[in-house]
Parts: C-alpha cells; structure tokens; sequence
C-alpha cells in the first residue's frame, strides 16, 4: 500500500467508510516497520512510527469536527460532570514549612527570606467523553457497531481486578483477536452484530438464529462481570458467534453463493481453531473425566465441554496434522520460510537467559566416555540448530523427536547416577525441568502450525472458487461479444468473409529502480490477468484455425483438379497407345507379299490362333506396354570384344 494508491482509490470513490481509509494508511506504516525492522534500519522506523502518530491525531481531530458538525449519523451531546472546585490554602509568610535544600546548605549566619506562596486559581473541571446517540435506520460502519454495543454496559473492569478464571478468560478473548481472519480482515467480519452492519438480512437471520452473539458483546458481558460464573458459559458464547455463522450461510453454501461459501468454510476453521486454543488456555479449568467413556470430538463442533479428555482429542488431532506435514524449505542463505521460522522459534523458546544454567548440560556435544555405552544416537541443542540451518529437517515431527530425544538421552544417562554423583542429578532435574518447558512450547507450535496449514487450504479452496466463477463470468461475456459479431457478420454482405481480429495487448513487466533489495519483486499476475490472457488466447486460436482451414479448402481443390487432369492424360493416353496398335496390326496385315516369299509356320499358327499375325520386334514391345499387368521391361546391352569388332547390337530381354 503507497499514497498514490490511496489518492487513486479516493478519486474513483472505492471508499465506502472512513474506517478503510484509516487502515489503508495505517497500513503503509505497518508494511514499513514490517520490513525495516529485520533490516535493522531504525531511523526508517522511527519515522513510520512518527508519520503514524501524527496521522492519528490528525484524523481523529478531523473525524470528530465531521461528527460535530454534520449531524447526519452521529450526533455528539457533551454531558458535564459537577465537579467540585479546587481550593488551595496559601501559606502566610510566619506559618512553618519544611526547609528548602538550598536552606539547607546555606551556612547559619545567612538571614533567609520567607517563601512567597502564590495563590493559584482552581483548574478547570475535564469534559466527560461525549455520549454518542447513534441512527440505526441504516447500515452503520464497523467502528460505530462497535461503540454502540460498549455503550449498552456501562461498566469495562480493568484487567488487574478479573478474578483468575476472568483473567484466562480474557488471555482466550485477546488471542483469538490476533488471528489474522479477525483482526485485520475485511471479508470476514465478528464483531458486531449482523442486523447493525446490514439490516436488509435482519428478518431473515432472525428466523435462522435463535441466540445471536458477536465477539464485542461477549468481551463486554465478561468485562461488566456478574454475568458469566464460569468460563464454560463465556466459551460457549464465543463458539455461537462462529456457529450462528455456519447455521445462516449453509443454504447459500449448497446454492454456490461465493460470499456464503467464503463464511461457512471460514467458520468451521475458526470453531476448530477455538476449541484447540480454549482448551490449551483453559487447562488449569479442566474437569476430570476419565471416568467417562465417549467418541473423540475431532473438527468444527458447535459446543464442547472444558474437559480432560477433549484435550487429550484436541492434542492428538493437532499431531495428526504437524508431526507429518512437510515443511517448506528455502535455499540455503535465503530467508526462511514460515515453517522453517516456526521451527526456529521452537529451538530459541529453549535459549532463554533464564535457563542457561539448565541448558548448560544441552548445548554443545560434550559427552562422557562411556556416554555411548548407554547411549545409541546422541543429540544436542547445536546439532539440531546446524540441521534446521542446513535444511535437512523435511517434517515437523524430526526436529520435534530430536529435540525430545535430547532429553530423554539425559534422562537416562543421569538417572542411574542421580543419587551418587551431584553432577548427575543436576542434570537430571534440569532434563526434567526443560522437557517441560519443551512440551509447552511444541503446543504452542502445534496451535499456530495447524491453523495456518487449516487456514490456507480454507484460502485455496475459497480462492479455487473464485476463480472458477470469475472464469464463468468471463466466458459468458466473451461468448456474448462473439454472438453479436456473428450477427453483425451476418447481416453484412455474404460475399465478404471478415474475420474480426481483437489486437492483445499485454503490459510490459517494468522493473522500477529502488534504493533497497526487495525479497519479493517478481509477483505473479493477478488471477483476473491470467484468465484474460487464456480466453484471449482461445479467440486468437479459434480465428487462426478458421483461417487455415479456408486456406485448406482452396489447396484441397486445386490439388483435386491437377489429379483430374492427370487422369484424364492417362486415359487418352490409353486410347491414343490402343489405337495405334490397332493401326500397326492393320498395316501388317494389308502388307503385299513378294514374289516367292512364303509365310513362316508360326506366323500363321499365330493368325489362326488369335486372329493377330506375329509382329516385329518393335511392334511385341509396343503390344506389351499396352498391357496393364505386363512384367517389368528390361534392356541389356551385350558387350563387345576388342578382338572382334562387330556392330554392337541392342537386345530387349522380357522378364
């Protein structure tokens, strides 16, 4: 997010409240503590910070001179409070007062004046908060909901007076807040009631939710105090504001509607994710029901109990997800990704200042001499780390069972001395002690690692979606404009065949010139983008393959007509070859004989026999070129001694 976008966005009317606008800016400041911290350039930082100050007092000053002044949905009405006035008592010159320090340095023989006490007059008694009468004729934005539901409980007790169940209460109620579908969506909104923000669907969610509830109230009802006896009432209201969700959009979930499809997935994620951290919060809360036998409650459920044996269900379905789950490498030098972050985080939760003289015994790999007698795969704190930095780790559960695994080796190396050797039960306890803290640490990891790998398989199918109906969308659109310049093609002369061609234009990727590395320049291009460049490509395809195939028919034709001409030669070639053999034959047989020339025997044999006298040479091989399954013709050419020079004679040989 820059200025220049939000200048943008402000021309083209895209705000709808000044709460967007707010977080739009507050969001460039974010972006730049966000990436400027790791970076250690603290004097960006502190700029940011200063630019955020200064934007949220002067918006706050321009936001309430707008209320003050336009009194078109929010009406201010100062209500004073009588206040006492100060009265100071000045001191006269000969009533006593405590030495000054000067006095008291000064030597004795010095005549020090009398102190003047001056009559200040009484301050001015402080403005109480303006109480804001709110119009509910109409959708009311976010942060007005919100005021207005703080403003029916009159009483917020500070965190220090809630009682200790109070206290986890509200650890559960701030944790839930920091979940990035709660606290800085715009999708996907729980914090105020539904008929407030859009009041055209209060009659039809009053017929589908009896009990209706939002994330405000239920914080306001446990701040007020006296209303909640335990914390099983208050996680019950927390779990109705995410079922209320799933109960009113599920028929639009099976009609396909994109906006309830969006709510009813990210609803059950967020049931589940609630049951996993109220669970882990609330474990001092418990109640034992071993005794009690029952089927494992596993996914979105809509109520639960605070029982022993539903965290034992919510542990083991969190370890079913983590301890198989890859885990997203990076190239060696680069950032790491997510994963690999969360994996360091596991390892640094071990490294705190005050457990170095527990760790002491962990770091390094400094065994004894018969360590490896008891001990068959060693493993400390600097091994592991050196992995997870050599990216050799490929699931969660490895670096889980090595970090378990050194431990467990302690343990039993030092338990067999732990009674002799004080070294040895020092390190014993100190196993014992940082298992501990390990496990804690690895369901902490276990919440956050579940829920994003939850959430963003939520986020691939809702985004899976969207793109399937936007690629509908543009389909029908691109099949109406195809349509009408079918029409428009038709209504036109017949004779001319226009192809209409559409000119694809695509942006060049210009790289701008920064004063910084950025990480991630190279962004891929917008679902929207990618699904134009397609459907322009089919067009393009479909325009070139009509083109072909015409080219096509004028190449088919022209080669059909040189094949029927080709024919057509070698038919009267046929002809023309039959009829001059006819025409040999017959002077043959008209050929006048001689004077005591006599007909040879085979000649004759052969006019009887077939009507057709015996032909030269020449006239046998015209007669056998005429025939269609004649043998191949071959013609061999004796050769000629040097000795005897004769007259080289050519021979045709049948075969």
């Amino acid at each position: 997010m820059d200025l220049s976008t939000i200048d943008m966005k402000i021309k083209q009317g895209a705000y709808v409240y000044a709460e967007d606008f707010e977080q739009d800016v507050n969001l460039i400041f974010k972006n730049c503590e966000a990436y400027n911290v790791p970076k250690g350039n603290r004097h960006i930082v502190k700029l940011a910070k200063y630019c955020a100050k200064s934007f949220r007092k002067q918006y706050s000053a321009r936001i309430k001179a707008f209320d003050a002044g336009s009194g078109t949905s929010v009406d201010i009405v100062q209500e004073t409070e009588k206040k006492r006035p100060l009265t100071i008592i000045a001191r006269s010159a000969d009533s006593v007062s405590p030495p000054t320090k000067k006095a008291r340095k000064s030597p004795a023989n010095v005549v020090q004046e009398p102190v003047k006490v001056v009559e200040t007059k009484p301050k001015a008694p402080k403005k109480a908060l303006p109480r804001i009468n709110i119009r509910t004729t109409g959708p009311l934005p976010l942060h007005v909901a919100i005021a207005k539901i703080k403003q029916d409980f009159s009483i917020r007790r500070p965190h220090k007076d809630l009682q200790d169940w109070e206290g986890a209460c509200s650890r559960l109620f701030r944790e839930l807040k920091r979940h990035p579908w709660i606290s800085s969506s715009k999708r996907f909104v729980f914090d105020a009631p539904v008929p407030l923000l859009h009041p055209e669907i209060k009659e039809a969610y009053a017929s589908k939710v009896r009990n209706p509830m939002d994330l405000t109230t239920a914080e306001c009802k446990l701040l007020q105090g006296d209303i909640y006896h335990g914390p099983q009432e208050f996680v019950d209201d927390i779990a109705r504001v995410f079922a209320n969700a799933v109960i009113f959009n599920k028929g639009g979930h099976e009609q396909g509607d994109p906006t309830s499809c969006a709510y009813y997935d990210a609803s059950r994620h967020l049931l589940q994710y609630t049951r996993w951290l109220s669970l882990e919060i609330m474990s001092q809360y418990l109640s034992d029901d071993s005794h009690c036998e029952g089927t494992a409650q596993i996914g979105p459920i809509f109520q639960w109990n605070l029982t022993v044996s539903n965290l034992k269900d919510a542990r083991k379905e969190m370890d079913d997800i983590v301890m198989k789950q890859p885990i997203e490498r990076s190239e060696e030098g680069d950032r790491f990704t997510w994963m690999e972050t969360e994996c360091e985080k596991l390892l640094k939760s071990l490294r705190h200042q005050s457990d170095n003289k527990r760790m002491c015994f962990f770091l390094q790999p400094n065994y004894p001499a018969d360590y490896f007698a008891y001990i068959s795969r060693p493993m400390d704190w600097e091994t592991a780390y050196r992995r997870l930095q050599n990216r050799e780790y490929l699931t969660f559960g490895e670096i889980i069972s090595d970090l378990r695994l050194i431990f467990s080796n302690a343990l039993k190396y030092n338990g067999r001395m732990k009674e002799v050797d004080p070294i040895s039960k020092q390190a014993y306890e100190s196993a014992i002690a940082m298992s501990e803290k390990l496990e804690s640490a690895i369901q902490r990891l276990f919440i956050t690692v579940s829920d994003r790998v939850e959430r963003e398989k939520v986020e691939q199918v809702v985004l899976d979606r969207e793109m399937e109906l936007a690629e509908k969308e543009e389909e029908e659109r691109i099949r109406k404009e195809w349509q009408e310049e079918t029409e428009k093609g038709e209504a036109g002369t017949a004779s001319k065949a226009s192809t209409a061609k559409i000119k694809l234009g695509r942006r060049p990727n210009i790289r701008k010139a920064v004063d910084f590395d950025f990480p991630f320049y190279e962004e891929e291009d917008t679902q929207e983008q990618s699904t134009m460049e397609v459907l322009s490509k089919q067009k393009a395809i479909y325009e070139d393959q009509q083109f072909e195939r015409l080219r096509m028919d004028k190449v088919t034709k022209s080669l059909g007509l040189n094949i029927h001409h080709k024919l057509q030669e070698r038919f009267s070639a046929n002809i023309w070859a039959k009829q001059l053999a006819d025409k040999i034959h017959a002077n043959i047989l008209n050929r006048p004989q001689k004077v005591g020339q006599t007909v040879n025997r085979d000649e004759t044999e052969t006019i009887k026999t077939s009507g057709v006298p015996s032909l030269s040479n020449a006239s046998c091989v015209a007669s056998l070129l005429e025939k269609h399954d004649r043998s191949q013709v071959k013609v061999a050419i004796p050769k000629v001694g040097k000795k005897k020079r004769k007259v080289l004679k050519t021979s045709i040989s049948l075969e």
